[in-house]
């Protein structure tokens, strides 16, 4: 075999095993759909705590990132720390289906973040380390649309499993993570070890997160008003007469399913710069308007899916400038910063929405869906006019 051979072989490994770790990325989403039958099993836990079982993961896997950010290819491989968020993932994402404690149920959720937490500051440095050029962008966009897919299983299993054998059923279907444990144990290469050239300036924290910072802000806001669609959406289908919690997974599903046509959108559009998030944000803008008057569920599926576009694009973009923002041995790090600020996103959606709806005498649900309008409308034009549009054009 000669060595382009070898190259392509790696390649290939390197972008399946990939594929297998974007695929649950969006697994903590599985429980959505069952949020409203999970109430109903624990009468005397409030709303926001039930919440908390979509919310709290990406909120506990918060610490484990911001290490795993500083210790990846460094004192740990990629591989180990893979493998062990995987695992993590597996055993703590079935557990809850085997208490009947609510509190051990955000225990073993807290966990199952935890892992993902492990998992989510790998992603973008392994791409732009096994992957050059052109093939950066097609890997990035690959990995959202792959992401997105495996919302749609999640979400799709999770409210039909929850229908049709109870809220304990979703849980199970966590097992579906063994197959990407199996394609990261056997076929994720560990990647060249990212080493600041002698001429490169060493950046503290402080300077990787001024560098990267705006990034992370956006993908801040971005995550506290996308986590409206995930929370309120079964809600809203119940008090409006759309159907159970099969319907708000199909309505979820729809989401992600945009999702998927946006990681693809987003390979065709990345020539606009950072003009892509305007376009993004204005599709969910316009996404939110359609779910917060739809008379019927067919209207709110056209909604979802351009909310799912718009996440579809903002996704693989936020990496890609964040990852161009620093020198390839912060990367990881750099990856560690956003997902740490879209992990504090999802975890306090719940409470900021409900207050600013509240603030204004309503209660969570359809006009939770106007809070999120005026707000990516307000990105949009950040995005459109800031100073530092020009200067991530350039890079």
């Amino acid at each position: 075999m000669t060595v382009s051979q070898k190259d392509h072989t790696g390649q290939r490994a390197a972008s399946i095993s990939l594929l297998a770790l974007a695929f649950i990325q969006l697994a903590s989403s599985a429980v959505s759909p069952a949020l409203a039958n999970m109430s109903q099993a624990f009468p005397d836990v409030s709303p926001a705590l039930i919440g908390m079982l979509s919310t709290l993961p990406s909120f506990l896997g918060i610490p484990c990132t911001l290490v795993c950010g500083k210790i990846v290819g460094q004192k740990v491989s990629y591989r180990t720390l893979a493998n062990l968020g995987m695992v993590v993932s597996l055993v703590c994402g079935i557990a809850p289906a085997f208490t009947n404690s609510f509190a051990l149920m955000l225990v073993w959720r807290a966990l199952f973040g935890m892992g993902y937490g492990v998992i989510s500051p790998l992603m973008m440095p392994m791409v732009m380390a096994n992957f050059e050029g052109e093939d950066v962008y097609r890997q990035t966009s690959m990995n959202a649309v792959s992401t997105n897919i495996g919302a749609v299983v999640f979400q799709m299993l999770g409210g039909y499993a929850c229908n049709a054998f109870g809220w304990r059923a979703t849980f199970i279907i966590y097992v579906l993570l063994l197959p990407s444990l199996l394609a990261t144990f056997f076929l994720l290469p560990e990647p060249p070890k990212q080493v600041r050239h002698a001429d490169e300036k060493k950046l503290c924290p402080a300077a990787i997160f001024s560098t990267a910072g705006k990034w992370c802000i956006f993908y801040l806001l971005h995550m506290i008003l996308f986590y409206v669609s995930v929370l309120q959406t079964s809600n809203v289908v119940h008090s409006s007469g759309f159907g159970g919690s099969d319907a708000a997974a199909i309505i979820l599903s729809i989401v992600t399913g945009g999702g998927v046509l946006g990681g693809y959108l987003y390979k065709r559009i990345k020539s606009w710069g950072v003009h892509v998030l305007t376009f993004a944000y204005i599709s969910l803008a316009i996404g939110y308007l359609v779910l917060a008057i739809c008379p019927n569920v067919w209207i709110m599926a056209l909604g979802s899916v351009l909310i799912g576009i718009g996440f579809g694009i903002n996704m693989p973009a936020l990496q890609i400038f964040t990852g161009l923002a620093v020198p390839g041995y912060a990367r990881s790090e750099a990856a560690s910063y956003l997902n740490v600020f879209g992990g504090i996103g999802g975890f306090i959606s719940s409470f900021v929405v409900t207050k600013i709806v509240e603030l204004f005498g309503y209660q969570p649900g359809r006009p939770s869906f106007v809070v999120c309008i005026v707000g990516y409308c307000l990105m949009a034009l950040v995005v459109c006019l800031g100073q530092f549009t020009k200067k991530a054009a350039q890079k």
